[in-house]
């Protein structure tokens, strides 16, 4: 009977053990990429935890879809990884609006996408693409990955190609 409570306090602890390690290996090192299929100007939007804790991960200025609908690209911090559920908030207005009339959203998102292999130095990329209906989707392309022009997970907006709409989940 020993050895059986022994043998199952083992195996306890070596599961607990796995999900720890597995806990930290779920972040990621990352930068931001936005893609606007909308008309709004985002002056900024960022990323954080469900808890609200900054990731440091986000962006600025991003063009509405008839102006290119990019932000550039900004890099790096930890956040969390695919599989994850994070926070996007965004602030919305007019080119010319007065801060006071800027409109703030918030949306929970799961981070979709591929983990980089663990031992891969360069960053990965979120691509936080917003839609019509102040919708939004999130999208991790891992720093061993391809992040030229024949990829069709990066959107062609990025490369000056004429602007295809995407739609949710496409």
């Amino acid at each position: 009977m020993r050895r059986i409570a022994c043998g199952l306090i083992v195996m306890v602890l070596v599961t607990l053990g796995g999900c720890a390690m597995g806990q930290s290996g779920r972040d990621v090192r990352a930068g931001a990429w936005a893609a606007n299929y909308t008309e709004d100007y985002i002056y900024d939007y960022w990323i954080q935890t469900t808890s609200g804790k900054n990731s440091g991960v986000g962006g600025s200025h991003v063009s509405e879809f008839s102006r290119g609908g990019t932000s550039g690209r900004r890099c790096c911090a930890r956040m969390p990884g695919v599989g994850q559920t994070i926070r996007v908030v965004w602030e919305v207005g007019g080119r010319q609006d007065d801060r006071s009339k800027w409109k703030t959203f918030t949306r929970d998102v799961v981070v979709k996408g591929v983990m980089p292999k663990r031992d891969y130095k360069l960053p990965s990329y979120l691509i936080v693409r917003f839609f019509p209906g102040h919708e939004i989707e999130t999208e991790l392309l891992a720093g061993d990955g391809d992040f030229g022009p024949e990829n069709p997970r990066i959107d062609r907006l990025f490369f000056g190609r004429p602007p295809v709409m995407r739609g949710l989940g496409e």
